[in-house]
């Protein structure tokens, strides 16, 4: 079915053999070639006995037999495998078979220098005990479930594409079949494909470092993806003391009622005002020694809302003796419940969960419906900005640079247009006086 030569192509001297393979394939022949990195001089080596000729030169002649024997042997076992699979077999498959052959390890636990998945996996170990520089902390567990679930994306693409990825695979060519297959195989949203492109980079510069022969494509401008605006909202002042008033008769509904205002008075994430543990009430400011993402400690003056919630509670936070992953989840539930019940039903554009597909679809839907537990963050920081300093903002918040500040802005074209509206009628006033 298939034969493999190694022929002299070239006056050159020496020479380096070109490897041909031949093969025929629902009757169309094929032959190619590619050049095998055997260096041999000419008068050695003969095409028709496909061995070293008889010459008084001193070589190694046995090695570089072994050595042309092991490459036939390798690529034709790697060809009955392709070739099973549907693969395309061509030039570009018959370099990628020469170059592993020359490159592979000879030890499985140097796999990591020459295969992209067994380096990201030793990566993703060493990564559970890896200081974070900047914080001086072990990195985060959220931060290894990142790094874990790119990785299955990446062995779910070698399984699609039929491949196992080198480091030099890791090209604009790999960028272009990722991110198609994440998005037509996979239907991810283009910030998901972003955070996976992102993550790979990071990979490949920690590679880099360990002076493994990575590709240096993955520094390219266009080893990118540009991620989908999100559309996420936020409670106006209006809404969250709509919430605030409600009337409710349900005790444990009360209570996320009280923890939803504490979240969107503070900007806390829900990691932080979820785990009692880590909050004090010092002197009129709520204190968290450090917080779980950013291990900053911030102190927060309490709003009056707050502190008419604590006075409710005889000075104590609300709270629900459950597991602090079920608190999440019965909070993210209700939240909307508490939305709804406000009459926060304004219909806007926005991104919501399909449960059966599990991706967000963009729509239109009533506002309470994209209520989640980050709207608190969103929601204070959009209704302080323009009103108070950036950085007053920022070291409640414990944002460290403009560019994740802004990013939880979330003023919209109606605020826009009353906030100039606003700036006209008080030049008119000026003007008059």
């Amino acid at each position: 079915m298939a034969s493999i030569r190694l022929v002299d192509k070239t006056k050159r001297d020496p020479i380096n053999l070109y490897v041909r393979l031949f093969y025929s394939n629902k009757g169309k022949r094929n032959d190619i070639f590619a050049k095998s990195n055997i260096l041999v001089k000419k008068k050695w080596w003969s095409n028709k006995k496909q061995n070293f000729n008889s010459v008084t030169d001193k070589f190694p002649k046995k090695e570089l037999f072994d050595k042309i024997s092991d490459l036939k042997d390798f690529i034709l076992n790697e060809f009955n495998t392709s070739f099973s699979n549907g693969e395309t077999i061509d030039t570009y498959w018959l370099n990628r078979q020469i170059e592993i052959f020359h490159n592979r390890p000879k030890d499985e636990q140097d796999n990591y220098k020459v295969y992209f998945v067994p380096f990201v996996k030793k990566f993703i170990e060493e990564s559970k005990t890896r200081i974070n520089i900047a914080t001086g902390k072990v990195l985060d567990e959220k931060t290894i479930r990142k790094y874990n679930t790119t990785l299955t994306r990446i062995i779910e693409f070698e399984e699609y594409d039929k491949c196992r990825l080198l480091h030099k695979d890791i090209n604009l060519s790999f960028h272009k079949r990722f991110v198609s297959f994440l998005s037509i195989e996979g239907q991810y949203g283009n910030s998901t494909i972003e955070k996976y492109i992102s993550q790979i980079k990071t990979f490949c510069r920690e590679a880099e470092s360990q002076n493994i022969d990575i590709n240096k494509e993955y520094k390219n401008r266009k080893f990118t993806f540009r991620r989908q605006e999100t559309l996420d909202p936020y409670l106006t002042e209006n809404e969250i003391n709509l919430i605030y008033n409600l009337k409710i008769e349900d005790e444990r509904l009360d209570i996320i009622r009280d923890m939803f205002i504490i979240g969107l008075r503070t900007g806390l994430r829900i990691s932080d005002f979820n785990d009692y543990n880590r909050l004090e009430i010092i002197d009129n400011n709520i204190k968290i020694v450090e917080q779980q993402k950013t291990k900053k400690p911030i102190v927060i003056p309490i709003h009056p809302q707050f502190q008419k919630i604590l006075d409710k509670r005889n000075g104590e936070l609300p709270r629900i003796e459950i597991n602090k992953k079920s608190r999440e989840i019965l909070f993210n539930k209700n939240i909307k419940v508490l939305c709804k019940m406000a009459n926060i039903n304004e219909m806007i554009l926005g991104d919501k969960r399909n449960p059966k597909t599990n991706r967000d679809e963009r729509g239109i839907y009533p506002k309470y419906e994209l209520v989640s537990s980050h709207i608190c963050r969103r929601s204070f920081v959009s209704n302080h900005y323009g009103k108070l300093p950036d950085e007053t903002i920022k070291a409640i918040t414990g944002h460290s640079s403009d560019k994740q500040f802004l990013h939880y802005v979330k003023i919209g074209q109606k605020e826009h247009v009353e906030k100039m509206r606003e700036h006209w009628e008080n030049d008119k006033k000026d003007g008059n006086k």
